[in-house]
């Protein structure tokens, strides 16, 4: 009685259990070595990026990151001193920064409302938790949460600058303090040398190891689970693991690493990148109450569970939008507790699903969202819940239709044929066979994750980015099921030397269909083919001139500063001005443009959601796209102006000014004539078009206004068949100014 009492201990359950541990502890070691390799891997893949996929990236991480450790905006950003007054221990000089609407976003109280405010301190705490709440629906829309390890990078990276900036020149002359003294001078030089690359990249170099890999090998673990937890024994677990080219785990690292979206989009520091960590290490930690078939523990979960569901809540902090994967999860563990404890009475089952669905699932689920606010509230310096404001703007308001909508159907028919590529097929072919509970919970995670993305008018690849590791496990089934095909004999006959039928786990295809022993490889090369070409393009070619027009500026900067201090010794800060005249958020910003010598103070067109949803405000991105010479007039105060933004404060001609290609000629006469301007430099950022190759040179309006632009820098000829015409952005500089070529 008292053993029906706690449950059911099946002794099969005890041995699998313990063969598990055993293996789990063989196996640690190759763990760690698989994941290190996958670091390596992910690095190189964060160091080949070299283009924009979206704004967002670096608007809503590195800059945001940056305002909180470099930033002169501090004041702006949160209301907390001691955090501030830790941020300027070190005594050094603040940079500028910029934020967007999702950080700056506040409540904005009516007079009624605060007469209604100051009433409810004396009416109950029902009323202060509806002003707290109406405060947060209307306040900031993006957590800290996301940007974490970015601000503790940066953070070290300060400290570091502060160190090289103070190191001194050492006085002893002995061989050990010369050495050190030489060790010291070069890595000062090498720290100022490359402080910008350390600012801009370095953030996705920490993201490829701890989001992008712990994705990677989360895949391979959850697959693993998954069958080990369908071998019938452990001799033929080992026989299974034993050849890697079949095995599931196996094809589903393969889709995963070799997924040209994950290695576009999952390197990148966006926050649906650590939405998409979360989740997956989450459904890693909870393998085996989802996945293992005899593995029934009762009211006593393990530790990694409710870890896993901390995750969660941190997870929905980041966004809101996630609860549509880990409700399903929390779903999927309640319903195999009850349906493992069909033997025991009704109250103890009633009992069991409660302690799961709240003790667990719900409590730590909490416990990760309170963790997150608590978070924000130390950054922002008062308490915000984001994900409430993000439900106000995007949900309630509706306003993320401002930036772009889709059809319901979208992502059905657009959105995960493009995400999966060559993977489709084998997806398709795996959700039209699932006949089994693990394979069908994962895909009860991805249809409701849709389905919800879905409602929404405004959708973007990278939403679906937290399912796509999902997708490559259930592939990665379908590959493997193919791959054990080349079990038959090479005669395709299906029997073994005996005349026996051959043992197979699937049944034997047709004689068409037998696959011979290449067949792994050739699988595998076709995952390499169909991935990598776009990725490369994707990644070092297509909208390359936002990343870098700011590495050519930093140059210029730098190489004026330095012929400052060498020929008029003028050793103070540098300040330059550096104005965007493009679409909005166009490129990054500050995070971009640091160095250690010289202060940058830009300018970027703006389009918040105030000028995008009324009719009689307009943005200034719309104003210069619809009028580029009447906005310049306008902005710069150039005389004759047709008042194209009434009220705009009038500029100052800055050091330096970024524009497109097609922009910059027709402003090109009022940069030179009217603000002095000269045009330094023409940065390719897409291919524009293709064109049969010809012998003469197509773009004449570009070579009208621009002459020292030549035609092998507009356009790249293949083979002399087909000529590849770039779109740029142009550089212009002042008169007189030494950035100047």
């Amino acid at each position: 009685m008292k053993a029906q009492q706690h449950g059911y201990q099946n002794p099969s359950s005890s041995q699998y259990n313990a063969n598990e541990n055993n293996s789990d502890n063989f196996n640690t070691r190759r763990i760690i070595r698989l994941f290190v390799l996958i670091c390596i891997y992910r690095i190189a893949n964060a160091w080949m990026i070299r283009t924009q996929f979206d704004p967002d990236e670096y608007w809503q991480t590195l800059e945001p990151a940056y305002c909180l450790v470099f930033g002169s905006a501090n004041n702006d950003t949160r209301n907390n001193s001691t955090v501030e007054e830790r941020n300027h221990q070190n005594g050094q000089e603040n940079y500028s920064c910029a934020l967007t609407w999702e950080w700056s976003r506040r409540w904005s109280p009516s007079p009624s409302s605060t007469t209604q405010s100051t009433a409810s301190m004396h009416k109950g705490i029902i009323q202060n938790a509806r002003l707290a709440i109406e405060r947060a629906l209307h306040g900031p829309v993006r957590s800290y949460v996301s940007i974490l390890p970015t601000y503790c990078y940066y953070l070290a990276c300060r400290y570091m600058f502060h160190w090289a900036e103070n190191i001194e020149e050492g006085n002893d002359n002995s061989a050990t303090n010369k050495t050190y003294a030489a060790i010291q001078r070069y890595s000062k030089h090498l720290v100022k040398q490359h402080a910008t690359y350390i600012i801009s990249k370095g953030p996705a170099f920490l993201n490829a190891i701890l989001v992008a890999a712990p994705t990677d090998l989360s895949v391979w673990l959850i697959a693993s689970r998954m069958d080990r937890a369908h071998s019938i024994t452990a001799t033929a677990t080992v026989q299974h693991e034993s050849c890697c080219w079949k095995s599931w785990q196996f094809w589903a690292l393969m889709c995963s690493i070799t997924s040209w979206f994950h290695g576009y989009a999952l390197v990148r520091t966006y926050a649906n990148s650590v939405e998409t960590m979360c989740l997956m290490v989450g459904v890693a930690l909870l393998g085996p109450e989802l996945f293992d078939q005899s593995n029934h523990r009762g009211q006593h979960h393990r530790p990694q569970a409710k870890l896993a569901f901390v995750l969660g809540g941190l997870s929905a902090c980041v966004r809101f939008t996630s609860l549509a994967a880990w409700i399903p999860l929390g779903l999927a563990i309640t319903l195999r507790d009850w349906v493992g404890t069909s033997h025991e009475s009704k109250k103890y089952r009633f009992s069991n699903v409660l302690h799961t669905l709240f003790g667990v699932c719900v409590t730590y689920g909490l416990i990760g969202t309170i963790f997150g606010c608590c978070i924000d509230r130390w950054f922002y310096g008062f308490w915000a819940i984001p994900f409430l404001g993000n439900i106000h703007f995007n949900v309630l308001l509706g306003h993320g239709s401002l930036y772009g909508t889709h059809p319901f159907l979208w992502y059905a028919y657009a959105g995960i044929p493009a995400i999966c590529g060559i993977m489709l097929p084998f997806f398709l072919w795996e959700i039209s066979t699932i006949d089994t509970n693990p394979r069908l919970t994962l895909l009860g995670i991805i249809t409701p994750y849709i389905v919800l993305h879905s409602f929404s008018e405004h959708k973007e690849f990278r939403f679906l980015l937290p399912i796509l590791p999902i997708i490559c496990i259930l592939a990665g089934h379908a590959m493997s099921r193919l791959v054990q095909m080349i079990d038959l004999t090479p005669n395709g006959s299906g029997f073994d030397s005996s005349g026996s039928m051959k043992s197979m786990k699937y049944k034997a295809p047709p004689k068409s269909l037998i696959i011979n022993e290449n067949f792994q490889k050739f699988l595998l090369v076709v995952l390499l083919i169909s991935n990598y070409p776009h990725l490369l393009y994707l990644g070092l070619i297509h909208q390359r001139g936002a990343i870098a027009v700011n590495r050519y500026l930093v140059s210029a900067i730098d190489e004026e500063t330095r012929q400052s201090i060498e020929y008029n010794e003028n050793e103070n800060i540098q300040q330059y001005s550096i104005h965007y005249l493009m679409g909005c958020h166009s490129s990054p910003l500050y995070s971009h443009l640091h160095t250690l010598n010289a202060r940058a103070n830009a300018w970027h067109l703006g389009c918040p959601p105030d000028c995008r949803s009324s009719p009689d405000i307009v943005c200034e991105s719309d104003a210069f796209s619809s009028d580029p010479a009447g906005f310049v007039m306008s902005a710069y105060g150039i005389p004759g102006d047709d008042s194209c933004l009434e009220g705009e404060v009038v500029r100052e001609p800055p050091s330096l000014l970024v524009v497109m290609q097609d922009d910059a000629v027709v402003i090109e006469n009022l940069l030179s004539e009217k603000l002095k301007m000269d045009h330094i430099a023409s940065i390719r950022h897409t291919i524009k078009s293709l064109s049969w190759h010809s012998q003469n040179y197509g773009d004449v309006s570009k070579s009208d206004w621009c002459p020292t632009c030549n035609r092998d820098h507009d356009v790249f000829t293949l083979f002399s068949l087909i000529d590849f015409h770039f779109d740029h952005m142009e550089v212009f500089a002042k008169i007189g100014s030494s950035t100047e070529p």
